[in-house]
């Protein structure tokens, strides 16, 4: 299994920036504040389970979501593209025909 790249694009619109701050169960990848786009890359875990979940900010609003997620993610794209809005995360598909959108991760309970 070789390199995996993740890039994330801010699709929020106008001039808004977005805030990122993306980890791992052994690795913090700092915040990053995004204009337009911001990518990482990693060697998955070789037994597997490799998680990189990210926080997303930009006035009024924090979200979270889980940016790679080996189950879901391995078949699926080396290269692993997202856009990012307010309705969601996006990830584009390998075949760059269609876009795959999820929901946000559950706010936890106050």
């Amino acid at each position: 299994m070789g390199k995996v790249t993740v890039l994330i694009n801010n699709r929020l619109g106008g001039d808004a920036i977005l805030r990122v701050h993306c980890k791992s169960k052994n690795n913090d990848l700092g915040v990053h504040d995004i204009k337009e786009s911001w990518s990482f890359s990693f060697t998955p875990k070789f037994f597997g389970g490799t998680l990189f979940f990210c926080s997303f900010s930009w006035p009024g609003r924090f979200e979270w979501f889980d940016i790679y997620k080996e189950k879901r993610d391995v078949r699926f794209c080396e290269q692993c593209i997202w856009k990012i809005s307010p309705k969601g995360p996006c990830r584009l598909s390998d075949s760059a025909e269609f876009d795959v959108c999820y929901p946000w991760n559950p706010k936890p309970p106050m």
